[in-house]
């Protein structure tokens, strides 16, 4: 599963094209020491699919349900946040802010997308936007994901925090991502992205992915932060379950007006 995808619960566009220019330097990166040989994609991706469980244990769920909170102090906003995926590439994600006075909703239901907010309403979702919407909908990513990226190439080293990492550059439609998988652990545990909005506009988030924990057999982690040029976010995750029941209804785009 794309865990960034997934845990990022809504395009930023609108909180991010809303607001006044903010500087905000996202953490730096520097190249460790160390200089032994770059490890191939393919030992990188089997560890990571090591790391989160397993092909076996990914297989053996179907969907996955997570509430929690969101902390937007660019803002100085709060909200709740849900999210629904479902095998093999379905996922609902709802952000609810200032009790209600925001509510941006974000689906894929295996086919088509759409997005509604209350600025732009509903609207189904087209080109760029679909095909990423395509690749984070999937379910068990993080044991595919060669198959999901399979332009992956392994770029370098980083140090991410403390951490020593491997960075692998990859695409999702038009947008190119960075990858930052743990040089120990296997984990993937930041994420770069750069690319155009709905409206053109290049946009860059950094996302560190934090607070790892096993549920179900595999891992998930419980912290994401994410920083841009004009808006931070971050986000704890307070419950996650599988195998719960989760109706394809709820993955379907509304009526308009309802």
């Amino acid at each position: 599963m794309k865990l960034t995808g997934k845990f990022l619960p809504v395009s930023l566009a609108v909180l991010l094209t809303a607001s006044t220019a903010f500087s905000q330097t996202p953490a730096k990166t520097s190249a460790p020491a160390k200089e032994d040989a770059l490890p191939s994609v393919d030992q990188l991706v089997e560890k990571c699919a090591k790391a989160n469980g397993g092909k076996e244990a990914w297989a053996k769920l179907s969907t996955l349900v997570m509430t929690g909170t969101m902390d937007l102090p660019t803002f100085g906003m709060t909200g709740k946040v849900e999210i629904y995926a479902k095998a093999p590439n379905k996922v609902l994600r709802i952000v609810n802010l200032a009790d209600g006075q925001f509510v941006q909703k974000q689906a894929f239901d295996g086919k088509a997308g759409w997005r509604s907010d209350p600025q732009s309403g509903l609207k189904p979702l087209t080109e760029a936007e679909l095909e990423e919407a395509r690749v984070e909908s999937v379910f068990d990513t993080e044991v595919r994901l060669k198959e999901v990226y399979p332009d992956m190439k392994v770029t370098g080293r980083a140090k991410v925090g403390d951490r020593d990492t491997y960075t692998v550059v990859a695409h999702e439609g038009k947008k190119t991502v960075t990858f930052y998988f743990d040089a120990q652990t296997g984990m993937r545990i930041a994420e770069d992205s750069e690319g155009p909005d709905e409206t053109g506009t290049v946009q860059t988030i950094k996302l560190t992915l934090e607070d790892y924990r096993p549920v179900s057999g595999v891992q998930i982690p419980h912290k994401i932060r994410g920083v841009s040029p004009v808006v931070t976010f971050e986000m704890h995750i307070q419950d996650a379950q599988f195998n719960v029941p989760v109706d394809d209804a709820k993955f379907a785009m509304p009526a308009a007006g309802s």
